[in-house]
């Protein structure tokens, strides 16, 4: 396993938790947090898709990295 799989991986993990938290009512979605965590993961996933490509994965990080970006400016502080 390279980095790169390992920051994939923590990623995929945030992205998701950050779904949890949204779903548990734990953090909310105008919190702007919810949207920089989504952005991070979402790099970090592209990241490791770089060096391992995917296609179908890249198209839809490339999407949550938009959405996450306009949530973002949406709910800046």
């Amino acid at each position: 396993m390279f980095i790169s799989d390992i920051l994939g991986i923590i990623g995929s993990l945030i992205i998701a938790g950050c779904y949890w938290a949204n779903t548990t009512q734990r953090m909310s979605t105008s919190n702007i947090m919810y949207h920089r965590l989504n952005l991070l993961g979402a790099v970090l996933i592209l990241y490791s898709l770089y060096y391992r490509p995917n296609p179908g994965a890249i198209v839809i990080e490339v999407i949550w990295v938009y959405v996450a970006i306009w949530g973002v400016y949406k709910n800046r502080v």
